[in-house]
């Protein structure tokens, strides 16, 4: 209800403004019959505008919600590159000990071999 009232009291509003508009011009000499005539083109282009406002109005708030959902996806994206590259250098670290494990035991073993050739190990 109170969304009819605030649109009835808008359109309230631009008629006292359209009668105010015609009235001024009548009293400044412009005929009746002049005015009668030009109303309709006055109520058309007054709705143009209103038009023109809510769609600039929608337009804003498109480009504030794609600039949000934009935000949210790159963030949400660099998280999930930030994840990668932490696996990926945990990988890299795993492997790494991997290897000086396995060159070290094998250092290890060559060594005995030098040292102690009669033994198995």
């Amino acid at each position: 209800m109170g969304n009819v009232l605030n649109t009835l009291s808008s359109a309230t509003k631009e008629d006292a403004k359209l009668y105010n508009c015609i009235k001024e011009l009548y009293d400044q000499g412009v005929p009746f019959e002049e005015l009668k005539a030009l109303i309709p083109d006055m109520k058309r282009t007054r709705e143009q505008l209103r038009i023109k406002r809510m769609l600039e109005n929608n337009n804003e708030m498109l480009v504030s919600m794609i600039t949000k959902e934009m935000s949210f996806l790159l963030d949400a994206k660099e998280r999930q590159q930030e994840e990668e590259f932490r696996k990926l250098d945990q990988l890299i670290r795993q492997q790494q000990n991997y290897r000086k494990n396995a060159a070290h035991s094998g250092a290890v073993t060559r060594l005995r071999r030098l040292l102690l050739p009669g033994t198995s190990i």
